[in-house]
């Protein structure tokens, strides 16, 4: 039996500037930054469905335990794990063209990014060569696992994938069943599904680019995921599980 491993990281954003810890499964962590912006009019009901088929990419729309916002951020992740090229077509290549130097305009506001217009150049090219990988279904299991973090952490000033318990994302999946691989993404205070989903694939300033992993590793399947509209220091919190091969109890 192939050995299971995990994959871990940690995205903390907060309005015109953006953190971010990285976890490897090794244990290395780095400190740097993420973009957080959203395109003008960008809503669910106006993606254009002669490019992406809903009726396959909206896997968790009729499930009952998460919300529309959690919802919409599996609907983005396999919108952008099913075609990386367009994906990046659509809503990341055009962000090149608002950067000055490592401020990036979006409206009125103005963020501070760590590495500029050339990480987006970098996300561009990776996600040019990414090829497709399979859609993840959502999971009670993984659900319940997301839950447990968010919702305890959220009430404190604390970050990172360690639970308030002591707990470890192994130990908190493990609850609710088992799995061959799984993966880990945090982040804090960003608030929209894209938002969310763009953040972990430029992965602003994390050397490693864990978030940007997680996101198109081919083996994971299915997740679950929480959001929580409160963090006593960035505001809210959103803890997305992921694993491969998983089987709840």
């Amino acid at each position: 039996m192939k050995k299971s491993f995990m994959l871990l990281a940690a995205a903390l954003s907060i309005f015109l500037f953006s953190s971010c810890l990285t976890t490897g499964s090794a244990g290395k962590k780095s400190s740097a930054s993420a973009v957080s912006q959203t395109p003008s009019n960008y809503k669910r009901e106006n993606i254009d469905t002669s490019v992406w088929n809903l009726k396959k990419l909206d896997t968790a729309r009729n499930v009952s335990y998460l919300s529309e916002l959690e919802k919409d951020i599996i609907l983005e992740t396999n919108m952008a794990r099913s075609n990386p090229k367009k994906y990046c077509e659509m809503y990341i290549e055009p962000r090149k063209k608002n950067f000055d130097k490592k401020i990036y305009h979006e409206g009125s506001r103005n963020i501070k990014t760590n590495e500029g217009v050339s990480v987006v150049k970098e996300a561009v090219r990776f996600l040019k060569k990414q090829k497709p990988v399979q859609i993840l279904n959502p999971s009670f299991g993984l659900t319940q696992s997301a839950r447990d973090h968010a919702i305890s952490q959220s009430k404190t000033k604390q970050t990172g994938h360690n639970g308030t318990d002591g707990s470890t994302p192994f130990k908190r999946i493990k609850r609710y069943g088992s799995y061959k691989t799984a993966g880990e993404n945090i982040t804090y205070g960003v608030n929209s599904a894209w938002e969310i989903v763009a953040n972990l694939i430029i992965d602003d300033g994390v050397k490693d680019r864990g978030h940007r992993k997680n996101i198109f590793l081919k083996d994971f399947d299915c997740s679950g995921l929480c959001y929580v509209g409160e963090h006593k220091i960035y505001g809210s919190e959103c803890v997305i599980n992921y694993a491969g091969n998983y089987k709840e109890k």
